[in-house]
């Protein structure tokens, strides 16, 4: 029976606690990046009717209505969160490579 052949791994390649980190980080910052999205547009999406509805609402016929938000924050979340996954990854990846090149190239001996 022939054995499988193994693939040296690269020496630059980063190590599992590296990513791991970067994958939390990343994880965190689009769970944050979407809470931010959505707590932007809940803050101005109106509970009630404003001044000017209310004093309208005196008139004959006239009905204020309160539009549904749910629909913007979901989108604002969604973006939110892709944005700041995007950011997070950008940022990981270069310092990955900063690393990886700082372990690739040994220190020069002083003369």
């Amino acid at each position: 029976m022939a054995q499988p052949e193994t693939v040296p791994e690269h020496p630059n390649l980063p190590r599992k606690g590296a990513l791991g980190a970067m994958f939390t980080a990343i994880a965190l910052s689009g769970i944050i990046g979407g809470l931010i999205g959505y707590g932007l547009v809940a803050t101005s999406c109106p509970e009630s009717p404003n001044r000017a509805e209310r004093l309208l609402a005196q008139v004959e016929g006239f009905k204020a209505s309160i539009p549904s938000c749910a629909l913007k924050e979901l989108g604002a979340a969604v973006t939110g969160t892709i944005l700041a996954a995007i950011g997070a990854a950008t940022i990981a990846i270069l310092v990955l490579r900063a690393q990886s090149e700082w372990r690739g190239h040994a220190p020069r001996p002083r003369r």
